[in-house]
């Protein structure tokens, strides 16, 4: 049986490849991709600000169905037993358990961190999801999907939502405070979702409509339409006057430089920022360290995040599947074979977040 796979060889141009399935190695498994989502780092992919003259293999987020299992598995990490068949979301990136940050239960800065987007000429081929099928490999985690999750709605957990989740955690966030989250994409949407579930209040921060309609659904107490203040200054008003002192907590998730510093700029004086949108390392924001000092702000980044944060995930949706309108995330589909028009499309901000369906060629 073949299956099918993308890779980007330069920015804006994808390729696919065809291979044979590889049998499942011991301790690993085989799935059929039934969902993989367009994210920012996809975006980013497409671009060329990731993976450079190489290449690189899109797709991370996914949902899947087992359709082979390895000598050994039974169980997927969480100690649920699994068959052929069975929906899973693996982690999309293999930490070793071992190093200095692993065994202090940071595992989502583990120093052996091992992500398997290399050219998909090297076996075992399937490593990322912009494809037919995934090779869970032996150490990799994953966690079958609640029987209540389609995967239309399982596929963003692997990334955005734990992502956040792990950050919330790190960042403490607790019953009774106040965050404001800029951006209101996937990772804010989740976000306002997981503080609102935890007695928090959440205030949105956005220039799209539809995205401020979502964070609305999603549970976020007050919205601010950047379209509405168009400058810092009048933003930052607007923040002191919903929060008087300023927000507990600030989430950056709009993914400009700008917003970093305004991030630090909104927050009450010891208050926690907690910074996830910048993933690249150009262009810069010029901060001053004594502005941060003299405001005695915590700073938290989280890039990745520890695997069992996804079951975490996978739980809380199947428990809030009703309470917030998960299935409008999605606002767009694509088969396969037209990768391109999702990544464009999605570069363009045509589509908010858009969907990848591998078995519709």
């Amino acid at each position: 049986m073949q299956g099918k796979i993308a890779f980007i060889p330069r920015p804006h141009t994808i390729e696919f490849y065809r291979y044979e399935v590889p049998d499942p190695e011991p301790d690993g498994l085989v799935a059929e991709v039934t969902q993989t989502n367009v994210c920012g780092s996809e975006v980013h992919m497409w671009k060329g600000e990731i993976g450079g003259s190489a290449g690189v293999m899109p797709g991370h987020e996914m949902s899947g169905r087992i359709l082979a299992l390895g000598q050994g598995v039974t169980t997927d990490w969480s100690g649920i037993p699994i068959k052929a068949g069975d929906r899973i979301a693996p982690v999309s990136y293999v930490v070793c358990n071992r190093c200095v940050n692993c065994v202090a239960g940071n595992q989502a800065a583990c120093l052996n961190n091992v992500v398997r987007h290399t050219h998909p000429d090297q076996s075992p081929h399937f490593t990322a999801t912009f494809a037919t099928h995934y090779c869970v490999q032996p150490g990799q985690h994953f966690y079958r999907i609640p029987d209540n999750v389609p995967d239309l709605i399982a596929s963003s957990a692997n990334c955005a939502m734990s992502i956040v989740y792990w950050a919330l955690d790190k960042g403490s966030l607790g019953y009774g405070e106040t965050i404001l989250v800029m951006g209101a994409g996937g990772l804010g949407l989740h976000a306002i979702a997981i503080a609102t579930a935890r007695g928090a209040r959440a205030i949105a921060m956005d220039g799209v409509g539809r995205r401020l309609e979502l964070a609305a659904a999603f549970g976020a107490d007050q919205i601010i339409d950047l379209r509405e203040y168009p400058d810092s200054r009048a933003r930052r008003k607007r923040v002191r006057e919903l929060t008087g002192y300023g927000p507990d907590v600030v989430l950056e998730v709009a993914g400009v430089p700008e917003a970093f510093t305004d991030a630090l700029s909104y927050a009450r004086q010891g208050g926690r920022v907690l910074e996830l949108g910048n993933v690249l390392l150009e262009p810069a924001a010029q901060v001053a360290p004594g502005f941060i000092t003299m405001k005695s702000l915590q700073i938290t980044t989280a890039m990745g995040y520890p695997p069992h944060y996804l079951k975490k995930s996978l739980d809380f949706l199947a428990r809030n599947i009703e309470r917030f309108p998960y299935l409008e995330l999605c606002d767009a589909t694509f088969p396969l074979s037209e990768a391109a028009q999702a990544l464009d499309r999605s570069e363009r901000r045509e589509v908010s977040r858009a969907a990848i369906l591998p078995r519709q060629g």
